[in-house]
């Protein structure tokens, strides 16, 4: 974002002011698409991975089967708009994920996507 006592006047996303119409006292109401942005984006929703272990190492320890797994939940996120600010949540903004907004008519005032990762055993005697 610009501020003027950082210098960075090539910035992308302007310093928030108002604008009044000369003479007339009503706001100035001009179309603009500059800051228009594509908000889709590209999530890992969940993965799951699992490992059975051998029997022959299984019996060693003399167990029926041994099984390993990792799960993550919400992991990795993209989106076009990272390119211009990568603090803007987008599976927050109103009505992009139907999980966190309740369908159409959601608030889009929800909380972030959290990270999730669980690791398992399953032994069996």
């Amino acid at each position: 974002m610009f501020r003027e006592e950082l210098g960075n006047f090539d910035a992308y996303l302007p310093r928030l002011v108002g604008y009044i119409a000369q003479g007339t006292g009503r706001a100035l109401q001009v179309a603009n698409d500059r800051y228009l942005q594509n908000a889709a984006y590209l999530r890992l929703r969940n993965i799951q991975i699992g490992y059975t272990l051998p029997q022959r190492l299984v019996s060693k320890i003399h167990a029926r089967d041994l099984k390993v797994y990792v799960s993550g939940e919400n992991l990795w996120t993209w989106s076009p708009m990272y390119k211009w600010t990568r603090d803007t949540d987008v599976t927050n903004i109103y009505g992009s994920d139907r999980d966190l907004s309740g369908g159409t008519s959601g608030d889009g005032y929800n909380y972030p996507m959290l990270k999730a990762v669980s690791i398992g055993l399953t032994l069996n005697f």
